[in-house]
């Protein structure tokens, strides 16, 4: 039903990854669906996550720098007479938490990682933002997480959980002629195996390990195909050096279709050491691929304890190396953990549900703050 509640979606305009793929669902999700709120995205600055909700009509403009982009925003807030801001990102959480005090609006964030990981490998700001991100996280409405375990760690009292999803598309071609296309393109033998990873390259998603892994498999003709930019590509390619394995890990840059990627693998390996509900993984099995993933709760958890991927502990290289020795030998089970994938987990984490935990949380958080003597700002004649 039409509605003059408005929400103001804040985010980072360059932002990539699990996160940018979650905001695009979400947006297009909303496209044609009933809903009880109207929507406008803003980012800070530009880039391309921007620009594809920009593609999509999904964005309504953007702030810039720091100080600014709190009053530009908190403007926004009172122009559009915006009830919620609902932000995305550390720097994004708090930007618009500032934001929110100013304009008069109630403020949530989603969080899609642990906090204290989000500058891993940043020494001067892994030492101050997470502190910081947290301490304005405790004045948030209430927050939504993407898998239970990350409200453990927040300090807020409302937790309101919302599924990732993606939407899916038909594979190009079969994934034997899609393995077949990538041993071609990398010049690799008619029997090589391929396992892939698609990740930023980022401390948090330890890529090393897997690289290590294959290092283990001197056996096999086995081959790690890696999509994803990030901070980490220079160190990830020394480990592939260091391990002597450097020809058999390719370093395939960003991919603008990640199916070639999933439809091309036996094996999709995630051995990050801490995840929230990582679309990769969902792509990953929706493809045919199997998953393997570090036994961290957002993984364990996606992945039914084991029931419908093969879990290992983090950080070890050696059981990451058994557990791709035996699947890789036994495609049997490969397919069988596709198949309870497909059937137990997948429709658990599609766009329409995304869109139903949202509205309902924004509802817990308006009706919350009611009861706490909440009130619009005196400008603010919208009525429900």
């Amino acid at each position: 039903m039409a509605s003059e509640r408005t929400v103001i979606v804040f985010f980072a305009g360059n932002e990539v990854g699990g996160a940018a793929t979650h905001l695009v669902t979400w947006a297009k999700a909303l496209k044609g669906a009933d809903l009880d709120y109207r929507y406008r995205f803003v980012s800070l600055g530009d880039g391309p996550l921007a620009e594809e909700l920009r593609q999509l009509g999904m964005w309504h403009g953007a702030v810039a720098g720091t100080a600014g982009a709190v009053r530009d925003l908190a403007r926004e807030l009172r122009r559009e007479r915006a009830w919620i801001l609902h932000s995305h990102g550390p720097r994004m959480n708090i930007l618009a938490s500032f934001a929110a005090s100013r304009g008069g609006a109630l403020w949530t964030a989603t969080i899609h990682s642990h906090p204290r990981y989000d500058f891993e490998g940043h020494r001067l700001k892994a030492s101050l933002f997470p502190t910081l991100h947290l301490w304005r996280l405790a004045h948030a409405r209430g927050l939504f997480v993407v898998q239970p375990a990350l409200g453990d760690v927040l300090p807020c009292k409302t937790i309101l959980e919302v599924p990732n999803a993606f939407f899916p598309r038909s594979p190009r071609v079969s994934r034997e002629m899609c393995a077949a296309e990538w041993r071609n393109r990398l010049g690799l033998a008619p029997e090589s195996r391929l396992i892939g990873i698609a990740a930023r390259l980022d401390p948090v998603k330890q890529i090393d390990v897997a690289i290590a892994a294959v290092a283990r498999l001197a056996e096999l003709d086995v081959h790690l195909l890696i999509a994803g930019e990030g901070r980490d590509r220079a160190r990830l390619e020394a480990a592939a050096e260091r391990f002597g394995v450097r020809n058999r890990v390719h370093f395939l840059g960003h991919l603008q279709d990640v199916r070639q990627l999933y439809c091309g693998v036996d094996v999709h390996v995630l051995p990050s050491k801490s995840e929230g509900a990582p679309t990769s993984i969902l792509e990953a099995g929706y493809y045919g691929a199997a998953n393997i993933g570090a036994d961290v709760p957002g993984i364990r958890r996606m992945l039914l304890d084991g029931e419908a991927g093969v879990l290992v502990p983090s950080g070890d290289a050696e059981a990451l190396a058994h557990a791709l020795r035996g699947l890789l030998a036994d495609p049997a089970a490969r397919a069988s953990y596709v198949e309870r994938f497909q059937r137990l987990v997948l429709p658990n984490y599609t766009p329409e549900r995304m869109v139903v935990a949202y509205e309902r949380g924004y509802t817990v958080l308006e009706e919350d703050a009611v009861r706490s003597g909440w009130r619009l700002p005196a400008n603010f004649e919208q009525t429900r």
